[in-house]
């Protein structure tokens, strides 16, 4: 997965380009998809001087500081999940609790069949999955 810096979408798996922009990651691509430099001006292969735009160049200390934020945020996602779990076990009425846990995900994955699917497509792109996919 890529994230476009130009705009702020996430693509899946390993792309040369942003699906939703149609900006190159870090290199620039002639229309035969020869892979170039973010610095050249014509194709070294073919010698086309059509080439695409790359996205934005982010500085070293700009990925640090993002690496680190999603490390802290996995951290705490990890933690709630722990507690919970562990508040799960430690109570004497544990088997009520997971009643109750499985009722509530039955009742959300109901809700969420009988949504339309604009509104699932918005749900997605919201959550950075992507609703619709566009082949450039």
């Amino acid at each position: 997965m890529k994230y476009c810096y130009e705009c702020g979408r996430i693509t899946a798996g390993v792309p040369r380009y942003c699906q939703f922009c149609g900006r190159t990651y870090d290199v620039k691509l002639c229309p035969r998809r020869h892979e170039n430099p973010r610095f050249a001006e014509v194709c070294s292969q073919c010698g086309s001087r059509e080439l695409s735009t790359p996205q934005p160049k982010v500085s070293f200390l700009w990925k640090v500081m993002e690496f680190l934020a999603r490390v802290i945020v996995g951290a705490f996602i990890v933690y709630v999940l722990l507690s919970f779990v562990y508040g799960m076990v430690t109570t004497p009425r544990t088997g009520d609790a997971l009643m109750a846990l499985g009722i509530l995900l039955c009742a959300l994955l109901v809700l969420w069949t009988m949504l339309p699917d604009c509104f699932k497509g918005l749900v997605r792109r919201s959550l950075g999955k992507g609703g619709r996919r566009d082949d450039r």
